[in-house]
């Protein structure tokens, strides 16, 4: 008896072990396909996460880098964009050299690399411990400002920028503007002094300090270097008498801002400023446009016949002539897309009809790498006869390249106008106005142009 029941026992405890194993196995197989679940859904979740960040455009607290090609001068496009998570200020600038593009933001130096520029690659930044804006390449060298000091950084391996030398002005005077020639750099401080530094190798020695004439107006280099010769303005004259002889020389000016604090753009026969008046109408120009004729021109008498006519008094030429243009950019660019509308088989009754610009690729940079993105659709702008000016807004900043005017304006358009001789322009030749194009909703602050392309550093619209 006391046997058969151990053996009932022993049996009945069996199944129950052999029950509690299968739950066991059972339920673990149960948790394994729940943790596998949760775990595909996770990473379903995180993926479509990632997808989104990709595809979104929104440009918050970012600036945007912008290529556009131009190599049908009438129409240009939007190559590529690249949105940086980094905020952009008014002092912030592009600059090309070689193969790359460098621009600043509010502490970084930024390096793209423009070889194909229709697919550019963002490859690095540099950071700095204060606030910088401007930047120009002077060989294998950047120099970048702040309001204290200019910093010297080696890019002789543009994907790793080097900071090698920062440097100040005596007394830590503020510093205003800065250009470079050759191997000198000439930083305008804000005591109404310049200061010339020697930098060959990336370390900068201050060499010559000049003292700024009371009628300053513009700096161009003397024949021996870093000697410069300062073009004063006077009340009486419309045209200061020493921009004459220095655009004959072909020495060109130092891009620093003017006496009047107006951006300066200069190449070897043109000299162009910036928001000056009229002197026919005393009225707000955008551009002021100077060109020189180098040699004798036998309309003299028609030369200075037109000059008295347009300043009021008489210029002795000397065997050659500067020739002013008025450019006002707006005006110019509403002529301009009138006369195709004209020609336009879809002309709306609207109005003109304008469609901000669309990249053909489009990028953004999140930690420290580029990711393709979605984009918005563009805005369409429609303008009506009332409207008397293409509402381009004020230049921002402008370039010349190869006998043509490059210029980017605050509501977001990128023009381009050709630049005449003195010869054509006594002629009776009109300079071209060659095309207007709008670009995505942003405001440009600097521009930067190359052999059939142009660099665009943009804030983003609020």
């Amino acid at each position: 008896m006391l046997k058969v029941f151990a053996r009932s026992i022993f049996s009945f405890m069996a199944v129950m072990l052999l029950l509690s194993v299968v739950n066991i196995g059972c339920s673990s197989r149960h948790l394994d396909q729940n943790q596998k679940d949760i775990l595909e859904q996770s990473e379903k979740n995180a993926t479509e996460q990632n997808q989104k960040t990709v595809i979104s455009a929104k440009p918050e607290g970012m600036s945007i880098f912008t290529v556009i090609e131009f190599e049908d001068l009438e129409y240009p496009t939007l190559a590529a964009s690249i949105r940086l998570p980094f905020r952009v200020g008014p002092n912030n600038t592009v600059v090309l050299a070689g193969e790359h593009a460098y621009l600043t933001t509010e502490r970084h130096l930024h390096v793209i690399d423009v070889s194909l520029p229709q697919r550019p690659s963002y490859l690095t930044s540099l950071e700095f411990p204060k606030a910088i804006g401007k930047v120009l390449a002077s060989g294998d060298h950047l120099v970048l400002t702040t309001t204290q000091e200019f910093h010297l950084v080696d890019i002789s391996q543009p994907s790793a920028p080097v900071l090698e030398f920062t440097g100040h002005l005596p007394q830590l005077h503020a510093i205003k503007d800065l250009d470079v020639l050759e191997e000198h750099l000439y930083v305008m401080g804000e005591n109404d002094s310049l200061y010339i530094f020697y930098a060959p190798r990336g370390h900068a020695q201050l060499v010559k300090t000049v003292e700024l004439s009371p009628r300053w107006w513009l700096f161009s280099p003397k024949a021996v270097p870093p000697n410069v010769q300062q073009v004063e303005a006077s009340k009486l004259e419309r045209l200061p008498s020493g921009i004459s002889k220095a655009l004959r020389s072909q020495r060109g000016f130092l891009q620093l801002r003017s006496g009047k604090n107006q951006k300066v753009r200069a190449s070897p026969h043109c000299l162009v400023i910036e928001q000056v008046q009229n002197p026919m109408r005393s009225a707000q120009c955008d551009l002021l446009i100077y060109s020189a004729y180098t040699k004798g021109y036998d309309e003299q008498q028609k030369n200075e016949a037109r000059f008295k006519y347009i300043f009021g008094k008489d210029f002795p030429t000397g065997g050659g002539t500067v020739a002013v243009e008025l450019y006002y950019v707006g005006a110019e660019g509403l002529h301009h897309l009138k006369a195709k509308e004209e020609n336009d088989p879809l002309k709306t009754k609207e109005g003109m009809t304008l469609t901000r610009g669309k990249p053909k690729i489009a990028y953004a940079v999140s930690a420290g790498e580029m990711h393709q993105i979605t984009q918005y659709p563009p805005e369409t702008i429609v303008l009506n006869d009332k409207q008397l000016e293409l509402p381009v807004g004020p230049v921002t900043d402008f370039q010349i390249l190869d006998g043509l005017l490059y210029v980017v304006s605050a509501n977001g358009f990128f023009s381009i106008r050709s630049l005449i001789t003195v010869k054509e322009y006594f002629q009776g030749d009109d300079a071209q106005f060659l095309s207007v194009t709008p670009l995505q909703a942003n405001r440009p602050i600097s521009l930067a142009v190359g052999k059939g392309f142009a660099y665009v550093l943009a804030t983003p619209e609020d």
